[in-house]
């Protein structure tokens, strides 16, 4: 059995480096699949064929040509290699220019900004949690508790609290984050027992679908270095992995002909450089222009043109130099000034001028005009949809009413990354659970639950709060009218559902039992049940506004609550 099992490993590793040597650039693949990675063939078995079954039997992504990589465009290797940041082909030198880009301060605030409000606790000091869908109306309750368990075990190895923060930004720097799911060989059905983070510029994925990016497997690009001389890699073994042995997320972005993954940075490369050029320019043209100069008009009276321009040189050569004591010489001696070079600049005058004189020039008269750079910053900081009031510190925050637009449009974004990590979270969850017998023990499916995680508090809920000012406002203008009915209203413009309104009229019966208790307690006092059941109080109080009198019955009286709603 065991030596049946190994060989039907061995041909799934084989197919899958096949597929490897005809659609990438890779040469001199082994086949031994067991011994460059001895737990393939447990997530062989885990997987789902589910992508690939809809793949095979869909009429517009079962072409052969679909599983081929588009070729790259032409592109010009002069102004637009600076300007327009081309992107580089090479995987590991381009992870190295993001990350060169991350490091720039105005980027590496927003990015901050970005990861600060992206990892949020919620009061259990839980990050992300599970959420179930009503597909299965068969899933119990202990059965949803027992993989809510499960869940909570699993996420507890991504270490959210302390190293989310760290996996967001390499996930928005670099486009892809890369974990290795840890099982053991004589534990495989406790699952997974731990993850390791593997760096992006180390393993590429495989397509088996270019058109739907369906992933086959993984390339790891392990290097071997020479024994004598640790700094020198001897060769690059490329190692396979099944697509659930790893925990992947991706940006969602790819290039124009989808040949590879691109970070949200790269909506940031062009601004980026743009503003260090622009950053640059500034600082030399105030290095050139700062110095305030000095004009010197010499009168050279009617003295030959030789002479005028050799008395010229010797007031220019007395300016050059200043006198300082030489402790060689033990004198005061002349030596050359070479700043009073810079500062000065001399002409000659002629005999009938007004003699000497020596002017001012002003340094650059627009130094201080920096509206050129911060065009740039804002365009900068619109690549990287931070809104810019955070990261002025001259603008004041604002909350409620003046949330701006881009606000919301920055917390859209934020969900949308939490998204993109909970898919990755939720398809390691997906493999954990066939390992420990779980997925076919309560007969789950991928659409039985959902992986969220908490939504950033500060604007998207305020932003929620003004929607729900904005129906109210609505629902109490038409509901007001005789024409139109109040349930209609809380249906059409609140967005009631028909238990929403009936659990509405039930607590409506609940606070007019309260305020008839209430009204008693004040004509009467605690003891008002003992009134009533005596006669000397009416059950509608002084003004019999419920009815006349009880006679005593105590059953008559309104009970408080009312049933569920």
């Amino acid at each position: 059995m065991q030596q049946n099992t190994t060989e039907g490993s061995q041909s799934l590793g084989k197919s899958l480096m096949s597929h490897i040597e005809n659609r990438l650039p890779f040469s001199k693949i082994s086949h031994e699949t067991d011994n460059l990675n001895p737990k393939y063939k447990y997530f062989a078995k885990a997987g789902m064929a589910r992508s690939e079954a809809l793949v095979k039997n869909s009429v517009s992504s079962s072409n052969e040509y679909n599983n081929m990589p588009i070729g790259g465009m032409g592109s010009d290797t002069t102004f637009g290699d600076v300007m327009y940041a081309n992107i580089p082909t090479n995987k590991p030198g381009r992870v190295q220019d993001y990350r060169t880009i991350a490091a720039y301060s105005e980027v590496a605030d927003a990015l901050d900004e970005i990861c600060d409000e992206i990892i949020n606790s919620d009061e259990d000091g839980r990050i992300v949690k599970l959420k179930f869908t009503d597909t299965n109306p068969d899933l119990t309750v202990a059965a949803k508790e027992s993989i809510a368990s499960e869940f909570r075990k699993y996420s507890d190895y991504f270490d959210l609290k302390n190293r989310g923060w760290q996996y967001f930004r390499h996930l928005l720097v670099e486009g892809e984050v890369f974990f290795e799911i840890i099982i053991h060989d004589q534990f495989v059905d406790r699952g997974c027992l731990g993850l390791v983070n593997i760096p992006a510029e180390l393993i590429d994925p495989v397509y088996n679908n270019i058109q739907n990016m369906l992933v086959k497997g993984f390339v790891y690009r392990k290097p071997i270095y020479n024994a004598q001389n640790p700094s020198k890699i001897d060769k690059i073994e490329f190692i396979p992995m099944d697509e659930n042995q790893i925990v992947y997320i991706n940006s969602g972005v790819y290039n124009e002909t989808k040949t590879m993954i691109l970070p949200f940075l790269e909506n940031s490369r062009r601004a980026y450089r743009q503003l260090s050029l622009i950053e640059d320019s500034i600082v030399i043209y105030r290095l050139v222009r700062a110095p305030e100069r000095l004009v010197f008009n010499v009168d050279v009276g009617s003295m030959a043109p030789p002479k005028a321009e050799a008395y010229l040189h010797k007031l220019i050569k007395q300016y050059w130099s200043r006198k300082t004591f030489d402790m060689d010489q033990g004198d005061t001696v002349q030596k050359f000034n070479p700043q009073s070079m810079l500062d000065a600049f001399w002409f000659a005058k002629r005999q009938g001028s007004e003699g000497t004189s020596v002017e001012q020039l002003a340094g650059g008269a627009n130094l201080g005009e920096l509206a050129d750079l911060m065009y740039f910053m804002k365009k900068l900081y619109r690549t990287l949809k931070v809104p810019t009031n955070r990261l002025d510190p001259e603008d004041a925050h604002r909350e409620g009413s003046d949330i701006l637009r881009e606000e919301l449009k920055f917390a859209r974004f934020i969900v949308r990354q939490q998204q993109r990590f909970a898919n990755g979270i939720k398809k390691g969850f997906m493999t954990h659970l066939k390992f420990t017998g779980l997925w076919e023990e309560h007969d789950l499916d991928s659409l039985d639950f959902d992986c969220e995680f908490n939504v950033p508090t500060n604007f998207y809920e305020l932003r929620e709060n003004q929607r729900l000012e904005l129906k109210s406002a609505n629902y109490n203008s038409l509901a007001s009218s005789e024409f139109v009915s109040d349930t209609f209203a809380q249906k059409k413009y609140l967005g009631w559902e028909d238990k929403d309104v009936l659990a509405n009229r039930e607590f409506l019966r609940k606070d007019a039992e309260l305020q008839w208790e209430l009204a008693q307690i004040t004509e009467a006092g605690p003891g008002w049940q003992e009134a009533i059941i005596a006669g000397d109080l009416s059950a509608g109080g002084e003004d019999d506004a419920m009815g006349g009198e009880l006679n005593g019955d105590l059953g008559a009286v309104p009970e408080f609550g009312g049933g569920e709603a």
